[in-house]
């Protein structure tokens, strides 16, 4: 865990150092306390970095923890972009977890877009498969968001992710529906958020997760423009780790 952190706070500060050279457009990172189902508190975090390849290509790098009470998940992730034309963004994501602790690895590929539905809102979605190295699990998955800026400085995003699991073991549907309130200052790098999270897992009920946080971003790099906002990176089998079935 110390190491992955010292990772995070490493790819945020290096873009700011070197963003003239290595054309990077921008860079966040997130802290975040999270209630989980029974009440306790854990840690989260994320770390995103976004380059311009050419320029209608983009590159967007993220790092991200998040602690369970069945073994923390670190995950790193790469989304390959294009921006064909103004309100229109859509490319392919791979991503990479690790249950600390534990002998499991699992990862998912997918594609993924985003389309501007008016100045002020944009709608993304997602879809892909995935694979873990413990008993075999395959899955695939999909989801959706739609972020609306209510002011200069009060955005709105409600998102909802399923995944399907059909194995000898366990077979299962999950979904995950949450709604995200962000403040964020006009003109200020940083900004504050709370979010609610309802999950779902067949056979195994469904719980709540509350989340408060904040975010540092450099750049050009959120909004609710598809040329600067970045991908969001789901994790399909995050709701198995919580539960302790995987």
């Amino acid at each position: 865990m110390r190491t992955l952190l010292c990772v995070l706070l490493t790819s945020f500060s290096l873009p700011a150092f070197a963003s003239e050279t290595l054309g990077i457009t921008g860079a966040s990172l997130e802290i975040e306390k999270v209630q989980d189902e029974n009440g306790d508190l854990r840690n989260a975090g994320r770390a995103i970095v976004d380059v311009a390849i050419t320029r209608f290509h983009g590159f967007q790098g993220d790092l991200a923890y998040s602690g369970t009470g069945t073994g923390d998940v670190g995950t790193v992730a790469a989304h390959l972009y294009m921006t064909p034309q103004h309100g229109q963004k859509y490319g392919l994501f791979a991503s990479l977890s690790d249950v600390d602790g534990r002998a499991m690895l699992y990862g998912s590929l997918g594609a993924e877009g985003m389309l501007s539905l008016g100045e002020d809102t944009v709608i993304e979605a997602r879809a892909g498969m995935g694979w873990a190295d413990s008993n075999g699990l395959d899955y695939v998955f999909a989801g959706a968001s739609l972020a609306h800026q209510l002011t200069p400085s009060l955005e709105l995003e409600v998102a909802v992710d399923f995944a399907e699991f059909d194995e000898v073991a366990l077979t299962a549907s999950a979904y995950d529906a949450g709604l995200k309130a962000t403040y964020r200052p006009e003109g200020a790098p940083w900004s504050v958020y709370a979010s609610a999270t309802q999950s779902g897992l067949t056979d195994h009920g469904s719980e709540t997760r509350l989340g408060l946080g904040i975010s540092l971003s450099l750049g050009t790099l959120g909004g609710t423009d598809p040329h600067t906002r970045p991908f969001r990176t789901p994790d399909p089998v995050a709701a198995l780790v919580r539960r302790g079935l995987w």
